[in-house]
């Protein structure tokens, strides 16, 4: 009777703790989330810009770009240390990535979106790369071979 009611109780204390510790998962963190739902509308405006006609392309890397300068700019983003700017070099991709849609299909900003581009990569204070046009757009033409998934 006694080693059934030790049986019983050591079941019962594991099976809480089994639950407890079940029930516990650590919180994502907000530049977790943000990141992850960056790389949803990254993939989308990609394949978008890879694939649709020039006004869709165009109003979904504009809205890629207003997406990432607005989490570029959240203070509860910036402030996670664990959160690389990430978000400053992919609007200044974008911005690359407008300028050559707008070479192909002739449209009037294709400087206005490759100065941009380049400022934002002159804010960036890269040393160790260069922000001039030729290189961002070979950097960008490189990542464009990349077949989409």
């Amino acid at each position: 009777m006694k080693n059934r009611l030790r049986v019983s109780c050591t079941s019962l204390l594991f099976a809480c703790a089994l639950v407890g510790a079940c029930k516990q998962q650590p919180a994502t963190s907000r530049y977790v989330e943000i990141e992850k739902e960056a790389v949803r509308r990254g993939d989308a405006a990609l394949r978008k810009y890879k694939t649709a006609d020039y006004q869709t392309a165009k109003a979904a890397l504009l809205d890629q770009l207003q997406f990432l300068d607005k989490v570029s700019s959240d203070p509860k983003v910036i402030s996670d240390p664990k959160a690389p700017n990430e978000f400053l070099e992919d609007a200044m991709i974008t911005c690359v990535r407008l300028a050559k849609l707008e070479e192909k299909n002739h449209g009037p900003d294709q400087a206005k979106y490759m100065n941009e581009a380049v400022a934002r990569c002159e804010k960036r204070n890269t040393k160790f790369r260069g922000c001039a046009e030729d290189y961002l757009r070979k950097d960008v033409d490189g990542m464009d071979q990349v077949p989409i998934k």
